[in-house]
């Protein structure tokens, strides 16, 4: 009787933790996703800012909540919005790149990445030259702009205020809540691998 009732305990035991009879693969079960999205905007784009000079810059910080503080990870696409047919119809491009944070301010540019806009009013995107390693829980990223007014490309902007933006104009940093939201976005990744991300840094993207 006891090796009856030690063999049903097995084989429930079994039942109970099968996730292959089931016919559900491991890989559909809820997992933090390899890649994160990141944005503050909405999407929508309803102004368009340039600087009169080229070189300067439009940038967003990614602070803590997204990366849920995680100090070593790495920037894999980068992409932006522009708007289309202002200042001028023709499409110049800019320079996406990616700063680590010092003091509370970008730091140190860590790559420059040519992204040549096709369309405007949408999103277009562009994986840097080289892997971008990211050793701050805090990074921006920044269109530089090629070109002087009006033979430029307007860097887009939604239209709520926003608090994660910065310009950076001849050299100086300065948080800014003058624009909406930058439209500026990344695809970023933990590269202690996505076991080690809070589960409160996925929930901060939804």
């Amino acid at each position: 009787m006891k090796k009856l009732l030690l063999l049903f305990l097995v084989v429930a035991a079994f039942a109970a933790n099968s996730v292959v009879t089931s016919g559900i693969p491991f890989s559909t079960h809820p997992q933090p996703p390899d890649e994160y999205e990141f944005y503050w905007d909405d999407g929508i784009m309803t102004s368009g800012w340039v600087w009169y000079t080229g070189g300067n810059y439009w940038a967003t910080q990614f602070d803590e909540e997204k990366t849920g503080g995680d100090e070593y990870s790495a920037l894999t696409n980068y992409g932006a919005v522009t708007y289309p047919g202002w200042p001028d119809g023709v499409f110049q491009g800019c320079y996406m790149h990616t700063f680590d944070d010092l003091g509370g301010y970008p730091g140190t540019d860590l790559n420059r990445t040519y992204l040549l806009y096709n369309t405007g009013g949408v999103f277009e995107w562009v994986a840097p030259d080289n892997m971008v390693i990211i050793t701050t829980p805090v990074f921006y990223v920044a269109n530089e702009q090629i070109g002087n007014y009006p033979s430029t490309d307007a860097q887009g902007v939604d239209a709520v205020a926003g608090t994660h933006n910065w310009t950076g104009f001849q050299g100086s940093w300065v948080p800014t809540t003058l624009f909406g939201d930058f439209l500026i976005r990344c695809y970023w990744e933990p590269l202690w691998g996505v076991e080690e991300t809070s589960w409160g840094a996925v929930k901060a993207l939804y």
